[in-house]
């Protein structure tokens, strides 16, 4: 993934800025409202969100007609040339580190009757606001052509599709902060200062103010892939 390349970022950059950062200021919670939970995705060094496609709208239905049919669609962020390469090799790695172009990958997935819950996916109820925060957020994530389409960069060797994004990927702004970004655009109590590993986001969602918002996971599809 992407932020693998998070691999040198660790040796290049100060011990400090590793460390998990201070938990949001300490707020009244507020009221999480009815409706679907977001979730968080851990792929070793790479973190993303698991979206329901029914709350893709707007621009971000665009999304909906070109991936298979499926209740949720993973949004992943980083780097363009390390992530969309088949193999990068350390001068990708390396060129990661400065401010570059980044992508979206994003794929449609389907819970499974016979798949246990995963450590690795974490799952949020947002609240008031928050469904409405998170898509401005990701619509301005993806770049758009004159025309309003999104602008496709092609397929994943194996599954997804890759589409150009607006922000800038840095070794201080990785797929790890952006995701951070983007739980405190859905109007939850997450600071993306200082986050640039997996484990920092992990950390996170383990503690409050964070912890308070987790849920259940979805009920897996009895049918489907």
């Amino acid at each position: 993934m992407a932020c693998r390349a998070n691999r040198i970022a660790a040796l290049l950059i100060l011990a400090g800025c590793a460390r998990p950062p201070a938990s949001a200021s300490a707020t009244p919670r507020p009221l999480i409202t009815p409706g679907p939970a977001l979730g968080v995705v851990r792929e070793g060094w790479h973190t993303g969100l698991i979206v329901p496609e029914a709350e893709l709208t707007g621009t971000l239905k665009l999304l909906r007609a070109q991936l298979p049919p499926a209740p949720f669609v993973v949004i992943g962020w980083g780097q363009r040339r390390y992530y969309m390469a088949r193999d990068p090799g350390l001068l990708t790695g390396l060129a990661a580190l400065f401010p570059s172009a980044s992508v979206l990958h994003v794929r449609a997935w389907r819970p499974r009757t016979d798949l246990r819950p995963s450590r690795h996916r974490t799952w949020l109820h947002l609240p008031a606001g928050g469904w409405s925060g998170l898509r401005t957020f990701l619509d301005r994530a993806f770049a758009q052509g004159p025309r309003g389409h999104l602008e496709a960069l092609g397929a994943h060797d194996r599954r997804g599709l890759f589409f150009a994004s607006t922000a800038t990927y840095d070794a201080l702004h990785t797929c790890n902060t952006w995701t951070m970004q983007a739980l405190r655009a859905a109007q939850l109590p997450a600071a993306s200062t200082g986050v640039l590993f997996a484990g920092q986001v992990r950390h996170a969602l383990r503690v409050n103010p964070l912890r308070r918002f987790r849920t259940a996971p979805p009920a897996p599809s009895k049918h489907g892939p």
